[in-house]
């Protein structure tokens, strides 16, 4: 079986009634439209879990049958837009691929995936060909019937979408296309479509429709009820935009467990996202999957003295083994990110076919890590560990202390407590260097402290962006003196990413020894990263210092 992922870039538009009609494709300045159509008639069977898993976090899950690409369709939104990721149909059609499943595992919990709505859509499809007759583009006219599965709700309604047949082509040559188009849509007064998915079209998301509750399910299926079915059909391009989510509360007189409910339950829902995009090797999905690993352990951290019981320390093990599967990935990110400049850097000491040859290594080994964290999380330890995250999220476990808090109060208590923690081992670091003198604390020891120091200033910055994002503000006082830390993050991050490179470089080789192979390119890289992870660990050492003084000034 074959899964083919791409990335998808369209546009939908709408018209009055009748207006499709004025439509005059020769307009289109210095693009070709296809005079015949291709009908297509297709059937496309949406799936969620009883509680919407899918459809809450902007995913859809769809079989679709009667087009150019049937088969199991799974789409969501992620880096650089739109994505869709296809497996063929298996021989008996309706039989849902155990690959899909799979995949869908971290936002399911295991439960049971089942039809929610069938769209029917007649589609006419014309290609836009650029001056060379090559196609760039389809544009599809689409009437769609569409059935809730749940409520025997009907609706129907109609819509143009232009979608680039190559997804990668520069911005500019998209806006190119789609200015085209839309300037000959306007002129027979169509205008950008509101709606954000078929499927939230057919679940009455964007009606006002409202979904039947779970609970109100179980019980027409437990007695046998029988729902009337129900007839709703909007007219063409009469669809309404969904209302959005709000900001969240800012800090203040709410109560303090809302913070943590608030902090947790926005890094719970990021994890289960990043886990989809690992398993489906989603450019930076690793990255931001550590990062939000790291970010739920940090606000765990900040708020021990907040949470009792242990379930956020069997919480805080658990991200940690994740962390652990993460970090050999991530670091062969970095050194494959850092190659081509590092070379570039010794202007023309390593030769085009030697920096080409470290750089396939480098890209090689970075899959193969990636390839070992796919694995890690199709496991059940990690499919429990999701469940945990979200369970602890929808209700931490706080202390009564925690519920006379004001949510302000608690902010504080979370960024304070990280900051303090940027001071102790920055206090540790600056004891070393006065007790032992350079030549004792140099090299590895004092790597090692300003990766701690390092580590501690990040934890502020992601205990910091989460309230943000949250809307959960702490004081001012405290809110500058996380900014303060963070301004130093990238600079004892450069130091980091060198020791990252430096260790890559010198197993690379101790290989190319063994096998007898030229080691003079990674030789002289080798070289200049030792020098630079030397001049950035003794200038390492300075930095902490001046962010010692600065959050000592800064928290009093």
């Amino acid at each position: 079986m074959t899964a083919v992922a791409h990335r998808e870039v369209e546009r939908k538009y709408e018209f009055p009634e009748g207006a499709e009609a004025r439509v005059d494709w020769s307009g289109l300045e210095g693009w070709t439209v296809s005079a015949d159509p291709v009908e297509h008639r297709m059937e496309a069977v949406y799936h969620d879990t009883q509680d919407m898993a899918l459809g809450r976090r902007l995913v859809a899950l769809r079989r679709r049958r009667g087009g150019a690409d049937d088969g199991w369709h799974v789409k969501f939104s992620g880096p650089g837009g739109r994505h869709e990721f296809q497996v063929p149909l298996l021989r008996t059609p309706d039989r849902m691929p155990a690959s899909v499943r799979n995949l869908l595992a971290g936002l399911t919990g295991g439960q049971e995936l089942r039809p929610v709505a069938t769209l029917r859509t007649v589609r006419q499809v014309r290609t836009i060909s650029d001056s060379t007759g090559a196609e760039v583009a389809e544009l599809a006219a689409d009437v769609v019937e569409a059935v809730d599965e749940r409520t025997g709700t009907e609706r129907s309604w109609s819509e143009w979408e232009v979608e680039l047949l190559d997804g990668t082509v520069p911005e500019e040559r998209q806006e190119q296309i789609f200015a085209a188009v839309e300037a000959v849509v306007r002129a027979a007064g169509g205008t950008p479509s509101t709606s954000r998915a078929k499927i939230a079209r057919a679940l009455g998301e964007e009606d006002g429709g409202t979904p039947v509750p779970p609970e109100q399910e179980q019980q027409a299926e437990s007695t046998g009820t029988k729902r009337k079915r129900k007839k709703d059909t909007k007219g063409k391009g009469q669809g309404q935009k969904g209302k959005g989510k709000g900001r969240g509360k800012k800090a203040g007189k709410e109560p303090g467990p809302d913070v943590l409910r608030a902090v947790l339950g926005e890094l719970a829902e990021q994890l289960v996202l990043w886990d989809l995009q690992v398993r489906l090797d989603v450019p930076d999905a690793v990255h931001q999957m550590r990062v939000t690993s790291r970010s739920l352990r940090s606000v765990l951290k900040a708020a021990a003295p907040l949470l009792e019981g242990d379930a956020a320390e069997e919480l805080d093990a658990g991200l940690r083994r994740l962390a652990r599967a993460l970090s050999e990935a991530r670091d062969a990110e970095v050194t494959a990110e850092l190659m081509t400049g590092r070379v570039a850097e010794l202007d023309g000491r390593v030769g085009p076919a030697e920096a080409e040859a470290l750089q396939r290594r480098a890209e090689e080994q970075a899959r193969t890590a990636a390839g070992k964290v796919r694995r890690h999380v199709t496991g059940r330890e990690h499919l429990q560990l999701l469940a945990d995250v979200q369970d602890v999220a929808a209700a931490p476990p706080v202390t009564g202390e925690c519920t006379r808090l004001s949510a302000r109060e608690v902010s504080d208590v979370l960024v304070h407590r990280a900051l303090r923690k940027v001071v102790r081992v920055a206090e540790r670091v600056a004891e070393a260097e006065q007790a032992g003198g350079t030549e004792q604390a140099g090299g590895p020891q004092r790597l090692e402290h300003l990766h701690d120091v390092r580590k501690a200033v990040k934890r502020v910055r992601y205990v910091d962006a989460v309230l943000d994002r949250t809307g959960m503000r702490p004081g001012k006082q405290l809110r500058r003196a996380a900014r303060d830390a963070e301004d130093y993050q990238d600079e004892l991050g450069r130091i980091m990413d060198a020791a990252v490179l430096e260790r890559w470089l010198a197993d690379t080789a101790g290989a190319l020894r063994r096998t007898g192979e030229d080691r003079y390119a990674v030789g002289a890289l080798h070289g200049a990263e030792v020098v630079r992870l030397r001049a950035g660990t003794d200038g390492g050492v300075d930095v902490v210092g001046v962010l010692l003084s600065q959050l000592r000034e800064d928290l009093g």
